[in-house]
Formats: structure tokens, C-alpha cells, sequence
């Protein structure tokens, strides 16, 4: 024999409180959870994964540079033309 409308709005009812419940408490526990992790892994001293991540990166890390010389500024600012650069 089924659940009757009645019985399914009180299950519907009663799955939907206990999911509210455990919901509004996991919302703060979870987050004090990610924050202390987070608070201990960033750290950068031997034995957490930032610092292991610091000493030897994934992938090689590169820089580049430009630097540019506006040979024009005034007439580009006053008469908005185009501007003259040049490549250091």
C-alpha cells in the first residue's frame, strides 16, 4: 500500500527540515573547517604543500619586459593624436 498525498507532503516536509538543519550547520562548521586548512597549509614552511609547491614549481616560471617610450606625450594628451613609441 502507497503513502497517500498526506504522507507525502509530510515526508516531503520532514526530508526538507532535516536538510535545512543540516545545511545551516554544515554552512559554519565548513567554513571554520576550510579556514584553519587554509590558515595551515599557506604558510610557507618545510612540510605544507605551498611550501613544496615554492622550492620546485610545476612548470618553469619565465619574465619578460617591455618597456615603452612615449616619444609624444604632450601632443597625445593636449591634441589626442596618435601617439609615437618607442621600444627600449
Amino acid at each position: 500500500m502507497g503513502c497517500n498525498r498526506n504522507c507525502g507532503l509530510i515526508a516531503g516536509a520532514v526530508i526538507g527540515a532535516v536538510l535545512a538543519v543540516f545545511g545551516g550547520i554544515l554552512m559554519p562548521v565548513g567554513d571554520m573547517l576550510i579556514e584553519k586548512t587554509i590558515k595551515k597549509e599557506v604558510v610557507l614552511e618545510d612540510g605544507t604543500i605551498a611550501f613544496k609547491n615554492w622550492v620546485k614549481t610545476g612548470t618553469d616560471v619565465y619574465r619578460q619586459f617591455w618597456i615603452f617610450d612615449v616619444q609624444n606625450p604632450d601632443e597625445f594628451k593636449t591634441f589626442c593624436m596618435e601617439s609615437k613609441i618607442h621600444q627600449m
